[in-house]
């Protein structure tokens, strides 16, 4: 049996989607072992808050396996499923560094991260899966804040 076309774009849109929340578990799980080893390896306090280097190596971590990906032949819907799980650690990041600020302080910057993105892709002419990328993440980091879900 053929898919039809709308049938194979449901189908990578569910790829995506589930793709994407299996990377977002293990993006977390990284940065709890990066984070939290680094401290115990240096003797830091589990306790205590952890330094933004810490932050900020981690991020570099997951910057240098994405950019692995988006330069490797893997198919698009892998592609899409990393670009989730980026824009959703760095919504996170964001939000953690702008906790103490107003909500609409941290929606105004994680919007201007999704837009700064979907300009790219529109530039890059990128497929549509991208696209459900960006706004999958958006709903998802707004759902959080609005519902103050704690991550």
């Amino acid at each position: 049996m053929k898919l039809k076309p709308y049938q194979k774009n449901a189908l990578s849109v569910l790829a995506v989607a589930a793709g994407g929340f299996i990377l977002f578990n293990l993006a977390f799980i990284l940065a709890a072992i990066v984070i939290n080893g680094s401290m115990r390896v240096l003797g830091i306090s589990e306790n205590a808050a952890p330094p933004a280097t810490y932050r900020v190596l981690y991020l570099l971590l997951i910057f240098l396996i994405s950019w692995l990906v988006f330069r490797s032949r893997l198919n698009e819907i892998i592609k899409a499923s990393f670009l989730a799980m980026l824009l959703m650690v760095l919504i996170v990041m964001e939000g953690l560094s702008l906790y103490q600020y107003s909500k609409w302080i941290t929606i105004g910057i994680g919007a201007v991260i999704i837009s700064t993105v979907l300009f790219y892709i529109h530039k890059k002419k990128l497929t549509r899966l991208y696209y459900f990328s960006a706004f999958y993440v958006a709903v998802l980091g707004l759902c959080v804040m609005i519902f103050n879900i704690q991550i």
